[in-house]
């Protein structure tokens, strides 16, 4: 379920992500990614350049948004160790809830942010190179629980590495369509709750192939 809603200073520094956002963007859209500047989209969101750091690394970054991450370790234990269902699905399921509760999307920089990417190759592949990135990480974690699970797999690490990393891509696949999903759905409604969806959709669909 979604997280309580945010305080003042929360719902402020969410505003300012946004706006930064949204001035890549429009920047890039209107006038090209070589007119994409920190100082630009400074002044386009009305703060200063050192705030602009705060918040993202590089414009680049600005331009793409944020990318999922594995949640804290206590989170990560907790999956390894079996938990919360027992069920690998669903657990991982849980697993990217965790990982997309930190993620400040607005419906309105879908459509900008896909059109950019389209018209920059070269940011296209940055963010793929970074969802490869969390998906081996989340392939790493997923080999932790299977070997937590089955002893045995340390036995045949070919097999766990197939299993790990099939598990991995399906559950990106699954967050994939969460994310189609939402983008579709009514503005009140969650990411995470479209993802808890579409999980236990996945799950329907595995246990029905198996009767």
């Amino acid at each position: 379920m979604p997280e309580a809603e945010p305080g003042l200073r929360e719902r402020k520094r969410r505003a300012t992500r946004l706006a930064i956002q949204q001035a890549a963007l429009r920047i890039a859209a209107e006038d090209g990614l070589a007119a994409v500047t920190v100082d630009e989209i400074s002044r386009r969101a009305d703060i200063s350049p050192r705030t602009f750091f705060n918040y993202f690394p590089s414009k680049e970054q600005a331009l793409l948004g944020e990318d999922p991450t594995l949640p804290h370790d206590d989170v990560v234990d907790a999956f390894v160790g079996g938990g919360p269902s027992g069920d690998l699905l669903a657990d991982i399921g849980t697993l990217l809830v965790h990982s997309t509760q930190s993620l400040i999307e607005e419906r309105g920089l879908i459509e900008e942010r896909q059109q950019v990417l389209r018209a920059n190759p070269e940011l296209f592949s940055q963010r793929m190179a970074s969802m490869k990135e969390f998906q081996a990480g989340l392939e790493g974690v997923i080999t932790r629980r299977l070997t937590n699970d089955d002893p045995a797999f340390a036995e045949d690490e070919v097999a766990l590495r197939r299993r790990a990393r099939l598990a991995s891509l399906v559950s990106l696949a699954t967050l994939r369509h969460a994310w189609w999903e939402w983008s579709d759905s009514p503005a009140e409604s969650h990411l995470v709750d479209d993802l808890q969806r579409s999980f236990d959709e996945l799950g329907a669909l595995v246990s029905r192939s198996l009767v």
